[in-house]
């Protein structure tokens, strides 16, 4: 009898559960789904100038977000170079599948980082690249965003639990043995643009909701923003972008070669990126999908065939997001929200796909903007209905400073609500829909050359209900 009872509430937690996954699903499918008669503007034509970078997280994102653009650069006289960060080395269900065992081994990892690269050269193949026109630096799948945030330095590297190691240990990387540190991402990059001399660089799109996606995108352009203001890369190059990972996308999942690739309604609709497609001829098309199907040890993980397979489609899309610029503004009064009011913001803010952000939909950012003033950094974070949630804000800054070595960096995070917050008293202004707050410099600590700015929204029991995306920003004084 008891057993029987138990065997009936488990059921109905499981039935509530695939009710709950369900109507989740549901109700991200329609919020992503694009407006079927969305109009993009083309793609601008490449040039037989074109020097195309493509930045790639994990090997098979190249092919996914570029293959069509490859063809289009190689066909055109132009030049490419891959750069692959992380080896997927951390996928444990292709390595299980790969090895059919459970219990796997760091080797196991490894090696099955060695088999992505063999993928990732005979997809590239197709295009008409060589193997000399691909770098693997080698830094741990599932970590970048640690190296992003938190460990920067080569005294203190991350450790993987995939390799078990604090540096890469593969022998062709583009730098052997070098500690997973943030600051070796950011170099090897550098290093990369520097000899390359891109006139086009493809990076992930800010937006996108894998973590290692998202830390590239940090880690490229905090590299375009520091090699552009010390001229050592042209100030007519691009940083462009492409999408793998939010929500459903692409919406229609699944192998649909006739169908179109368009944005998220959501990145649509709040204009911070300039979507624009590349139409791919049907002979483009034919060798993007030889090109994905290279990736056998990814197709054989249902999940992501299906994922993979959602890009072979009529065409690529790409989005352009400006880096806007804060300037120094002495005469304007900084604690008068009408100000702000007449100010334009450097990020505006999407609608997310977080379940619980649905659920408890108001106070979260909408938008950041900011001015300087003497030694003085000023920032102001409208979120509607603020007063009247119990909601923390969690802003991380991530600071650039050029010197003759390179780059200085700084992180400074602090937080705030509607009663409390780690900033001084006289640093931060709260209204009912904005908060205002300051942050002072010093000789030791200077205002930045460039910033990254991300707020998280986290509800009063510490559950994270939003993010925003990692917002580049010039400073111009």
């Amino acid at each position: 009898m008891r057993r029987a009872y138990i065997a009936k509430l488990l059921m109905i937690v499981l039935v509530l559960a695939l009710l709950i996954a369900g109507s989740g699903y549901g109700y991200f499918y329609y919020q992503e789904k694009p407006e079927p008669s969305l109009q993009l503007s083309s793609f601008p034509v490449v040039q037989k100038q074109t020097r195309l970078l493509v930045i790639a997280p994990h090997c098979d994102d190249e092919t996914l977000g570029c293959a069509g653009l490859i063809q289009a650069v190689l066909q055109a006289g132009g030049t490419v170079q891959v750069v692959v960060v992380t080896n997927g080395d951390g996928f444990t269900f292709a390595v299980e599948r790969q090895f059919h065992r459970l219990f796997l081994k760091a080797d196991d990892y490894v090696e099955s980082g060695y088999v992505r690269q063999k993928e990732t050269v005979r997809a590239l193949a197709y295009l008409g690249l060589q193997p000399e026109q691909i770098t693997f630096l080698g830094y741990p799948d599932r970590g970048l965003n640690a190296l992003w945030l938190d460990y920067w330095d080569s005294n203190r590297p991350y450790h993987s639990r995939y390799t078990d190691t604090e540096y890469t240990p593969y022998d062709n990387s583009y730098q052997q043995k070098v500690p997973y540190a943030g600051e070796n991402v950011l170099s090897g990059l550098e290093q990369l643009m520097r000899s390359f001399k891109p006139t086009l660089i493809m990076a992930p799109h800010p937006a996108d909701e894998h973590a290692d996606h998202a830390a590239v995108w940090a880690f490229a352009a905090t590299a375009f923003m520091h090699l552009q203001g010390s001229g050592e890369l042209s100030s007519t190059a691009r940083l462009d972008t492409y999408l793998v990972h939010r929500g459903d996308f692409p919406i229609p999942h699944g192998y649909r070669p006739e169908a179109a690739l368009l944005p998220p309604r959501p990145l649509y609709k709040n204009r911070e990126t300039e979507w624009q497609v590349q139409a791919l001829s049907a002979q483009a098309m034919t060798v993007k999908e030889q090109a994905v199907k290279a990736y056998t040890s990814q197709l054989q993980v249902p999940v992501m065939s299906s994922l993979l397979l959602s890009f072979i489609r009529s065409n690529e899309l790409f989005g352009r997001n400006s880096i806007p610029e804060i300037n120094s503004e002495p005469v304007l009064d900084a604690t008068s929200l009408n100000t702000w009011l007449n100010k334009p913001s450097f990020l505006i803010a999407s609608r997310g796909v977080n379940w619980l952000g649905v659920i408890e939909g108001n106070a979260k950012i909408a938008a950041v903007g900011g001015l300087v003033q003497g030694n003085r950094l000023w920032l102001r974070f409208h979120i509607p209905d603020y007063s009247e949630r119990q909601h923390t804000y969690q802003v991380s800054l991530i600071t650039f400073g050029r010197e003759r070595q390179g780059v200085w960096r700084q992180r400074k995070a602090f937080s705030f609500s509607t009663a409390e917050s780690d900033l001084a008293e006289g640093d931060i202004l709260r209204f009912p829909n904005d908060v205002v707050v300051r942050l002072t410099y010093t000789d030791r600590q200077p205002l930045p050359d460039f910033f990254l700015l991300q707020v998280t929204t986290r509800d009063s029991l510490g559950l994270m209900l939003d993010h925003t995306v990692w917002q580049p920003v010039r400073v111009v004084l």
